[in-house]
């Protein structure tokens, strides 16, 4: 896989780090597709795009992050697009061979001082980093993913 020449799909190109990545890699074999074209929610949305774009790798960004009371008054939104959202990108990444790159949250670790590692123990510290954990999963599940 060629990072600079292959065709490459990030979601979540609005956000915080989507607009620094953008701004840092803006590269024309990258597509920050809105939410409008791309639903992660939607399976069906999802593989449509995907077979018309026929990317190599899928960077995946978006996700409900704030408010942070979101996912408190309403949880089933973080469900529905934290989780159900990464696993139908997952699966869809799965059946189509596209490199999945996954990008969660440190706070589904014990908070501390330390740089911790995948395979440190979890700690989720509120239904965010639930909500992001449970996205992990999905991930971890797929061989050919980050």
């Amino acid at each position: 896989m060629n990072f600079y020449k292959d065709k490459i799909i990030f979601t979540g190109g609005s956000g915080r780090f989507g607009t620094v990545f953008r701004k840092t890699y803006s590269l024309n074999n990258i597509c920050y597709p809105s939410r409008k074209s791309l639903d992660i929610c939607s399976y069906g949305s999802i593989k449509k795009f995907l077979n018309k774009e026929k990317p190599k790798i899928l960077i995946h960004a978006a996700a409900l992050s704030r408010p942070m009371s979101v996912h408190e008054s309403n949880p089933k939104k973080s469900i529905e697009t934290n989780i159900i959202g990464t696993c139908n990108l997952t699966i869809a990444c799965m059946e189509m061979g596209i490199k999945l790159i996954y990008f969660s949250t440190n706070y589904v670790y014990p908070l501390n001082n330390k740089s911790n590692k995948e395979i440190d123990p979890v700690l989720p510290i509120n239904n965010y980093a639930f909500s992001k954990m449970g996205g992990e999963c999905a991930v971890q599940m797929y061989k050919n993913s980050l």
